[in-house]
């Protein structure tokens, strides 16, 4: 660290000279770099703070700013240097305003006093300053910006937006490091309280998000909501409130509503009534096509079927409920799966096992990977994920077990041939569960195509199984492997039986152009929704084009006798209902002859290429394409995020969830 020069802090250059450049040749003139003129300084600034008051009012006043700013900063350095201050911070005027002046001539001249004199002692003062400034690292163009209104509000905001965007609870302030790292950034940055944070900062920033959310939610058609019912701190009982649509710019948009406490009186009517106050507050009511809830909750269910609303029930739930109910109906599995958890709780809690793994993975050429523990009240991914590392590390793991008398643990050869036939059972629905995650909340227009495809392969895994031949291992893990199978299909048709024949998931499939029939596999289903989709094309053209033919008939029917009226009007409706029906049809026939784009593709994207050429399916579109298959975002539902997430939600107190999970969700809206 370089120490201050000698005799205290110099003063800095002047401000003005961030608005003009010295020209080489003229010593004594200076070039505008607002607008190019030349002005005569002669050694001192006045003439250039006079260009800036009279030329440009704006850059005059910030110059002032600047340079109280900079008398501040000098000020405060000469103090930490132990020299005097003449004069307190408060009463300082302006570093040049002895030189915006004007100089007094004649008898009312002070004698002995010059104007040259007193420039040049001005311009030594400065001059000091700078030299110190920068021998000190600290240059005064690095700071200054920071302490002007607009920036400390930039800042301000953008530490709001990461408490709210990481879920942080605002006492990070009160930390001792966290406050020397704002510090090192800036010293002159001053963090707010904590109670003024969330008392004041937090419901405003809330405020101000939600009128902003609002310019959306107003111009968009069909909205559907999502119900997410959770615990807080294991004690009360919260549901949060989220609503899905798509932008007239074709962009799929999900925005939280409110959250809010139902631990008391959590009935249906309660319940019906909450919903309805948030919508209505929202001024949405009218527009909510289905609600979508992450479970099987009649309270639920009850209040969307009072509100006018058709319930859904989140994929990712129904396929973690068929996963966890097969899995449990295996008896060999379910001891296989007890024996790998015992063993993986093991070389979580004993550090000398852990490091003992990691030794022998290294001398055994093995991936140096942690086990990975089951959290089956997540999702049953975590199940799928401890058996793969399992078989990946399970001669490390039971060369470490052995060597410290855990042979009990150990899976024998039998038992790791049996989970790699069981993970080749649980692949596709793996695979499916990590097709959700692609997209933050995917359309329920993959819910047919999904499900339709892991019920065809379970179904070809049960009808290729071979016959249990040969040795007593391979029998146990192909009875083992067909079990599964079995127990599989009997809970895809449990829960996903009948999901071809729902109306709304059938038209959301229909109207994407990457599945449209393809996806079907119950002919009756395909042709009866068509059939239906047909008639709300029709209904979206009678709304949207009222009959013109209706207006010029009764105009011609003024001028001709009155008996031919009741005939005119036969052949003016017939006309409307034809030109309606053959309208619908065309469109529809249009669209379903329209290659499949690739399942990779973005359906939105192609409907906002694609909207003129289908007026009136883009509505239908819009209509049912805005419901997500699960309740919550996909990332939160089948990864640690959600684990996470419901950690720091907690900090929190009751009455600051609201607030914070709304920013949470919609502050990069």
């Amino acid at each position: 660290m370089t120490t201050p020069a000698k005799g205290g802090p110099k003063r800095p250059r002047s401000v003005v000279w961030y608005y003009f450049d010295k020209i080489p040749d003229e010593p004594y003139r200076a070039r505008c770099k607002l607008c190019g003129s030349t002005c005569h300084h002669a050694n001192n600034t006045s003439n250039l703070f006079k260009h800036l008051r009279v030329k440009h009012p704006g850059s005059y006043k910030e110059a002032e700013e600047l340079r109280e700013q900079e008398m501040d900063l000098y000020l405060e350095l000469k103090a930490k240097a132990g020299k005097p201050v003449t004069r307190p911070i408060k009463r300082l005027k302006p570093l040049d305003t002895s030189l915006e002046t004007k100089p007094t001539r004649g008898r009312g001249r002070p004698r002995g006093s010059t104007n040259h004199s007193s420039s040049n002692a001005t311009l030594a003062l400065k001059t000091e300053m700078n030299s110190s400034l920068n021998a000190s690292g600290d240059g005064v163009k690095k700071s200054y910006y920071l302490n002007k209104v607009r920036e400390r509000q930039n800042v301000g905001r953008a530490f709001l937006r990461m408490l709210a965007t990481d879920m942080e609870h605002p006492s990070i302030v009160n930390r001792p490091g966290f406050r020397d790292f704002v510090a090192a950034l800036d010293n002159r940055f001053e963090l707010p309280q904590k109670k003024n944070i969330m008392k004041t900062m937090i419901p405003e920033l809330a405020e101000e998000t939600k009128h902003k959310v609002k310019l959306d939610v107003v111009i968009a058609t069909y909205f559907a909501l999502s119900v997410e019912s959770w615990k807080y701190r294991d004690t009360q009982s919260y549901m949060t409130v989220s609503a899905h649509f798509i932008k007239d710019s074709w962009e799929m948009s999900s925005i939280v509503l409110e959250t809010f406490d139902c631990t008391e009186e959590r009935t249906e009517t309660n319940t019906a009534t909450n919903f309805k106050r948030i919508t209505d507050e929202w001024g949405i009511t009218d527009r909510v096509v289905a609600l979508l809830s992450d479970s099987a909750d009649e309270v639920v269910s009850s209040a969307s079927l009072v509100n006018g609303w058709e319930e859904l029930t989140c994929f990712g739930h129904i396929l973690n409920e068929v996963m966890i109910g097969a899995l449990e109906f295996v008896a060999e599995l379910v001891r296989i799966q007890k024996k790998a958890c015992e063993a993986v709780s093991y070389f979580d809690l004993n550090v000398k096992a852990s490091d003992m793994l990691s030794a022998v993975q290294q001398q055994h050429s093995l991936p140096v990977h942690r086990l990975k523990p089951e959290r089956p009240q997540r999702f049953w991914t975590s199940t799928y994920l401890m058996f793969e590392r399992m078989v990946e590390q399970y001669e490390a793991v039971n060369t470490v077990l052995c060597y410290l008398g855990k042979d009990h643990m150990c899976l024998c050869d039998d038992e790791v041939e049996l989970i790699r036939s069981i993970l080749q059972v649980l692949k596709p629905f793996y695979a499916a569960s990590k097709e959700l995650c692609t997209e933050p909340y995917a359309c329920m227009s993959k819910l047919i195509p999904i499900s339709t495809l892991l019920q065809q392969v379970t179904d070809a895994g049960i009808s290729t199984t071979p016959s249990a031949e040969g040795s007593s291992t391979s029998s146990t893990a192909t009875q083992t492997q067909a079990a599964l199978r079995n127990a599989l299909a009997t809970q895809m048709q449990q829960h996903l039986a009948n999901v071809e024949n729902n109306y709304r998931l059938a038209a959301a499939t229909l109207l994407d152009p990457r599945f449209k029939q393809h996806a079907f596999t119950d002919s009756t289903a395909l042709e009866a929704a068509q059939q239906r989709l047909l008639c709300d094309v029709q209904s979206v053209v009678q709304g949207s084009d009222p009959t013109s033919n209706g207006g010029m008939a009764h105009g011609a029917d003024a001028g001709a006798s009155s008996f031919w009226g009741w005939f005119d009007k036969k052949v003016v409706d017939a006309g409307a209902m034809k030109t309606d029906v053959s309208e619908a049809e065309n469109e529809t026939r249009r669209f379903f002859k329209e290659a499949n784009i690739t399942r990779t593709a973005d359906p939105f994207q192609w409907w906002k290429l694609n909207e003129v050429q289908f007026p009136n399916l883009k509505v239908l579109a819009k209509k049912y394409l805005c419901v997500p298959a699960t309740a919550v975002s996909s990332d939160r539902l089948f990864a640690k995020e959600g684990d996470e997430f419901a950690r720091r939600r907690d900090t929190f107190r009751g009455s600051q969830l609201n607030n914070m999970i709304f920013l949470n969700k919609n502050i990069s809206h």
